[in-house]
């Protein structure tokens, strides 16, 4: 459900999650410039570190946050260009609007331990969950898990019912922040991490959890 027009005034250098028509997923990628009417200026969005296949005319969904809501806007590519990096040239949005009912607003959690596979070295580890939007999370372990620009997937519990079934989140550290823990005087790693590549399934599971904290949280008096 759509609320009021919003004015397209990002910044240079914001993270987007685009979400093409041939791909189930959002991906995300960043603003580079824009002159309006005419276009948007993207990063070209990638797929396991190759760039996305898209084509002038495909339509495309964009999404971005902006304070407390997520806002999206509808548009279609103009260009495609690879030199001298690969980026995109997307239609100037008719109309932003914000979504109703899937804020971006991070949901402290503070009650939740995850599995954390590291892609390379195919291990697990158990990481707390502190707080979760439907862009990105921030998790706190007692080791430094990866550097900024390195990628890994959060594994959670469904809430399906089905047992040990597990949904992975692929998500890229955008900062690492070291700390010491309140409560035991040790040192904790804060990691703030963005979704990457998150298919519909996936995004309906964090939007749903969301909105179960949010519940829980009301009727606790939070």
């Amino acid at each position: 459900m759509m609320m009021a027009s919003h004015p397209f005034n990002l910044v240079v250098g914001s993270r987007l999650q685009l979400e093409a028509e041939n791909d189930d997923c959002s991906r995300p990628v960043t603003l580079l410039g824009y002159r309006e009417p005419h276009s948007v200026m993207l990063s070209w969005p990638e797929q396991d570190g190759t760039c996305l296949a898209l084509a002038a005319d495909e339509p495309v969904l964009i999404r971005f946050e902006a304070g407390d809501s997520l806002y999206q806007f509808q548009s279609r590519i103009l260009r495609t260009c690879t030199d001298p990096y690969p980026y995109l040239h997307i239609a100037f949005p008719e109309g932003v609007h914000s979504v109703q009912g899937r804020r971006a607003s991070r949901i402290p959690v503070n009650d939740m331990a995850m599995m954390l596979v590291m892609e390379e070295q195919g291990q697990k580890l158990s990481v707390a969950l502190a707080d979760i939007s439907m862009t990105g999370a921030r998790l706190v372990a007692g080791t430094r898990l990866g550097e900024v620009g390195e990628r890994f997937s959060i594994e959670i519990p469904s809430m399906s019912g089905d047992g040990g079934r597990r949904l992975v989140l692929p998500c890229e550290v955008r900062y690492v922040r070291e700390e010491m823990s309140s409560n035991a005087g040790k040192r904790v790693y804060h990691h703030g991490v963005e979704f990457a590549g998150l298919n519909h399934q996936a995004l309906a599971f964090i939007e749903q959890y969301i909105g179960n904290k949010v519940v829980e949280r009301r009727g606790a008096g939070g």
